[in-house]
């Protein structure tokens, strides 16, 4: 998460500092290694000059992905054909304005692409369709209460996450408004401000594609939800949990000591949950807090199925679960001719 998100929030008179560190010699982190398998990465040539994409999401047939490259924030591909389809969506004022950064994901179920926008609460539903026939028109736009700083379509309505009073997660209908708030942060978590806890214990969030179960997958502690979403609430119904972080707060940014522990980095739901997951310190991380090669699979249910191992570090991905391919996006720092950043495909 980037630090900047602060300026929305006038309460705050300081800015957090979070020394992140961890006690490592009693630390026993949760083991995802059975049934693992090695895949191996092949380059896309997506047809067009890109920058650093992220928030892959995939709806047969396209790969649509987050890219402010050329002022043209998303970027559409046709996996069938191979082919470049076309850039969207400019950061303009007036009617159906996007102010970035965007949280993207999509649903099997109504063939719907959600872009939404964490500065102003805002969520624009295209349909799939209409981007491939180069239709910009918004089928609905959401505007959540509470101002969520993610959220993810389930069964009825959303889940959402964010600096909330009540809650580690919000549950909203299908035009945004307020129906529950639901979870406790793990460990310490409770006792704490509400916009400290949410920061400390901040990750990713997927949902499945019938929407009725959702995870959340904790960046800087061993904490994994599973839950399942019924009747204007939601169950937990399983949950992996070991080791905590602990925090100094001082004023200025974000600081991890060496051996902080980096976990999950990025989700994606579909039949099954996917977690991206580091596992390394922030040290043998290369003091980054993003990335992970390897990408775990559980059933709804929060049981574990398997693991993949790539052969590279991966920053946001995305799964065509039909013919079984992970889209992902990686970091060229030596091929200034994409800008850094480049989308490969590996077979599962």
């Amino acid at each position: 998460m980037n630090i900047n998100i602060f300026s929305r929030y006038k309460y705050f008179k300081y800015l957090v500092v979070l020394v992140l560190f961890f006690c490592s010699c009693n630390q026993k982190r949760s083991d995802f290694s059975s049934n693992e398998t090695t895949i191996y990465g092949e380059k896309v040539e997506i047809g067009c000059m890109i920058g650093s994409p992220n928030e892959l999401v995939y709806l047969d047939p396209i790969l649509l992905f987050y890219d402010r490259y050329d002022n043209q924030h998303l970027t559409v591909f046709d996996t069938k054909n191979e082919q470049f389809v076309r850039r969207f969506i400019s950061a303009v004022r007036g009617p159906g304005e996007i102010i970035p950064p965007l949280r993207l994901s999509s649903s099997s179920a109504d063939k719907h692409i959600y872009a939404f926008q964490p500065q102003s609460g805002a969520l624009n539903v295209y349909e799939r369709d209409d981007i491939i026939d180069k239709n910009d028109k918004i089928l609905k736009q959401v505007i959540f209460e509470n101002k969520p700083l993610n959220i993810k379509k389930v069964k009825n309505g959303y889940i959402g996450i964010g600096f909330f009073e009540d809650g580690r997660y919000q549950l909203y209908d299908s035009d945004g408004n307020f129906v529950s708030a639901f979870g406790k942060y793990p460990f310490g978590g409770e006792a704490m401000h509400h916009a400290d806890r949410f920061i400390l214990y901040q990750g990713v969030v997927g949902a499945s594609a019938d929407g009725n179960y959702f995870a959340m997958g904790t960046a800087y502690c061993d904490n994994l939800e599973f839950y399942r979403v019924e009747d204007g609430n939601a169950i937990l119904i399983k949950k992996y949990e070991t080791y905590d972080v602990k925090a100094i707060m001082h004023g200025g940014g974000i600081i991890r000591a060496d051996d902080c522990i980096m976990n999950y980095k990025a989700a994606y739901g579909g039949k099954y949950c996917y977690m991206l997951y580091s596992g390394k310190t922030y040290l043998e991380n290369d003091k980054s807090p993003l990335g992970g090669e390897k990408i775990i699979v559980f059933d709804w249910e929060g049981n574990y199925l398997r693991s993949y191992k790539a052969d590279m570090k991966i920053f946001s991905f995305c799964v065509d679960e039909e013919n079984n391919i992970i889209y992902a996006s990686v970091r060229d720092d030596d091929d200034e001719s994409e800008g850094g950043g480049s989308i490969f495909k590996f077979n599962i």
